[in-house]
């Protein structure tokens, strides 16, 4: 019974001893079967899917506010996302664009001055005209309002691109 384990050690480590060149392997395509033909599938008209379209007066008071104050200060582009169906951050966004610092610190003491007098108990704001963006938020609505740079570098339209655009 010795004589056979040596052997065998001694085969294995022959075997293992030399390197092999490596073997490229090359698969091999089989040709693809017949198809049956097709069966005709029963066409259905497509039906447009139904988007409820949100009418400015339907829009929460706030956001009514907001857009007028923002509109009549000036502010640039401004836009109303509905998020609701997309995000449970908030349910709508005002985004705008204020023409320089100054301008951006005036529409942020602006829409806060103007929380306050409507008693809207509760807002919060953040941002001041040299940080290129302030917000404010109450009730489920954040305004933004951006210098043109802050704007264009956090592009919160394209960030929410699938939530609706309200048309003013």
């Amino acid at each position: 019974m010795k004589k056979v384990t040596e052997k065998k050690t001694k085969v294995v480590k022959k075997a293992a001893a030399p390197k092999a060149k490596a073997v490229k392997k090359v698969a091999v395509k089989k040709a693809p079967a017949p198809k049956a033909a097709p069966k005709a599938a029963p066409k259905i008209p497509a039906v447009p899917k139904a988007k409820a379209a949100i009418k400015t007066q339907d829009l929460p008071e706030i956001i009514l506010k907001s857009v007028k104050f923002l509109d009549d200060k000036k502010a640039e582009n401004i836009v109303i996302l509905d998020l609701r169906e997309v995000a449970n951050i908030s349910d709508y966004f005002v985004v705008a664009t204020a023409a320089n610092a100054p301008h951006l610190k005036s529409l942020g003491d602006g829409l806060q001055r103007l929380f306050k007098n409507e008693q809207y108990e509760g807002y919060r704001a953040a941002g001041t005209g040299d940080s290129g963006w302030v917000i404010a938020d109450y009730d489920g609505v954040m305004v933004h309002v951006f210098n043109l740079e802050m704007r264009n570098l956090y592009d919160l339209e394209k960030l929410w691109k699938d939530a609706k655009r309200i048309k003013l």
